[in-house]
């Protein structure tokens, strides 16, 4: 039963790194959300994208749309291709980041870009505590019956 010591020493430390893993990627989620800002912005122009296994086909439209200091930015649509041509002239929302907004500009309000991987340091440290629980209670009752 010398090994069952080391064993649960190494768990300890998978469940430290885990949670230190889901704290900063709360940390990384917290630094993006405030750079991101939504607003209207009119389609321009679009284009159809050929799909392949990673993009679907359909079109991405071209968005003209004004940022909170006033520039005029012309931007191309990130995120999955929409399968109808938006109307040219059609008010749609628009999410950008703040830096760059030129690049980085996608379809939507901010309310429909919420985290979906917004588990907490919490829910991931008492996860991985119960899964190395489990997986240790079945160690040792191997241990137990093998002798």
């Amino acid at each position: 039963m010398s090994w069952f010591l080391p064993l649960v020493g190494l768990w300890a430390v998978c469940v430290a790194l885990c949670t230190v893993v889901a704290v900063l990627m709360r940390i990384r989620l917290g630094f993006v959300r405030p750079h991101l800002k939504d607003t209207t912005g009119v389609v321009v122009e679009q284009h159809w994208v050929r799909g392949d296994e990673d993009v679907s086909e359909g079109y991405v439209p071209t968005l003209e749309f004004t940022i909170e200091t006033g520039r005029l930015v012309r931007a191309e649509a990130k995120g999955q291709p929409k399968s109808f041509p938006p109307e040219e002239g059609i008010e749609l929302p628009v999410l950008y980041r703040r830096d760059r907004p030129d690049t980085w500009c996608y379809l939507g309000n901010l309310a429909d870009y919420e985290s979906e991987a917004t588990v907490g340091v919490g829910e991931m440290f008492l996860g991985m505590a119960m899964t190395g629980g489990v997986i240790l209670g079945l160690i040792g009752l191997c241990a137990f019956l093998w002798r």
